[in-house]
């Protein structure tokens, strides 16, 4: 049997090294598609929050914690949840040695979620150095997630880009491994803030209007 030319065995390498890559392509295609269908459905889930709109007061809220509101009761239209953590110098408790505050943006077209904004700054007093980040989906809704905008200020200036410039191929996937390793996450810890915080406004209401359904309910006794 006479041995294949040279060509033919590039040529067969070739299609080989071909089919690997298309197989790869797809596979990560696939990936970031049911990344971004665990995004959309995180985003249905933390619109719930529109409720808190209703409240004219919130009545408990989790420990480092604030809430504040686009547009004035009734006709708000947004909310945004901050948490702080604050780590003092051991060297001096009356001083700060780090902070970092992260925040969730929530606007709403009527009863449609329009705009999600996340928020994370961090300072260290230390080394005098203060970084913010913020990550805008101007359509939450759609198909796609690779539309919305990264925003980066630091001590080394300022960069905006979109998500769908980040590379995600076999070689890097950046896109895929900042949905699933920080968005995802990030959302996930916010969705379980507003759940803790929707529970304490139904458990927290006016003592006397408790006591009177109290009783009142006690009268169906007899």
């Amino acid at each position: 049997m006479e041995p294949l030319p040279k060509y033919r065995h590039l040529a067969l390498l070739s299609l080989f090294l071909l089919s690997v890559s298309l197989f790869a392509e797809a596979d990560i295609t696939e990936k970031e598609n049911r990344l971004d269908k665990e995004i959309l459905n995180l985003y249905r889930e933390i619109a719930r929050a529109r409720d808190l709109l209703s409240y004219e007061h919130l009545t408990s809220l989790p420990a480092n914690t604030t809430i504040s509101f686009i547009g004035t009761y009734p006709n708000r239209t947004g909310i945004r949840i901050r948490k702080f953590k604050v780590d003092p110098d051991p060297q001096n408790k009356n001083r700060i040695k780090h902070s970092e505050e992260k925040s969730i943006l929530l606007e709403f077209n009527g009863s449609v979620l329009s705009k999600v904004e996340i928020q994370i700054t961090t300072e260290d007093t230390e080394i005098e150095q203060k970084t913010r980040t913020k990550i805008i989906d101007s359509t939450p809704l759609d198909d796609s997630v690779n539309d919305l905008e990264i925003q980066f200020s630091g001590i080394d200036g300022t960069e905006r880009f979109p998500l769908s410039s980040l590379r995600n191929d076999s070689v890097k996937q950046e896109r895929n491994d900042f949905k699933k390793d920080f968005y995802i996450k990030f959302l996930l810890d916010f969705h379980s803030q507003l759940t803790s915080i929707s529970a304490l406004q139904k458990t927290s209401g006016n003592p006397n209007q408790k006591k009177m359904f109290k009783q009142l309910n006690q009268s169906l006794g007899y």
